[in-house]
C-alpha cells in the first residue's frame, strides 16, 4: 500500500487553514493591525478565527508526523483509527454540516491497517 494517510491530513489542514484565512480575513486583519498580542480574549469571533486556524495547523503537524511514519514504514498505533472515528462521529453529531467527512478516507485506511495482530499497522513496502 502507498503511504497517503499523512498527506491527506496535511491537505485537510491546508484546506481548513486557507478556508479560515478567507472567511476570517477581516478579523485577522484587525488582529494584525492591533499587534496580535492579547487581541483575542473574550471576543467570540476572534476566538473562533484563532481556533479555526489553530486546528488547521494542528492537522498539518499531525499529517507531517504520520506521513513521516508511513514513509519510514514505522507502525502506526492501532488506537489512531478508532480515535479518529470517535472524533468524526462526535463531530458529525454536533455539527453535521461540516468538513469532518474529509477525514472518512484516512480514518478508514487507519482502521483497515490496524487489523494486524497486536492492533498496529505497518505500511507495506
Amino acid at each position: 500500500m502507498k503511504a497517503w494517510i499523512g498527506k491527506s491530513l496535511i491537505a485537510i489542514g491546508l484546506i481548513h487553514t486557507l478556508f479560515g484565512i478567507v472567511v476570517f480575513r477581516g478579523t485577522l486583519l484587525m488582529l494584525l493591525s492591533e499587534g496580535l498580542v492579547n487581541t483575542v480574549n473574550a471576543q467570540p469571533v476572534r476566538e473562533q478565527a484563532f481556533w479555526f486556524l489553530y486546528a488547521g495547523f494542528g492537522w498539518i503537524i499531525l499529517g507531517v508526523l504520520i506521513d513521516s511514519l508511513e514513509r519510514a514504514r514505522i507502525f502506526l498505533p492501532g488506537f489512531l483509527g478508532w480515535a479518529f472515528l470517535a472524533m468524526i462521529v462526535v463531530g458529525v453529531v454536533i455539527m453535521p454540516i461540516s468538513g469532518l467527512w474529509l477525514f472518512g478516507a484516512p480514518t478508514a485506511a487507519m482502521l483497515y491497517r490496524s487489523r494486524r495482530p497486536g492492533g498496529t499497522a505497518r505500511v507495506p513496502g
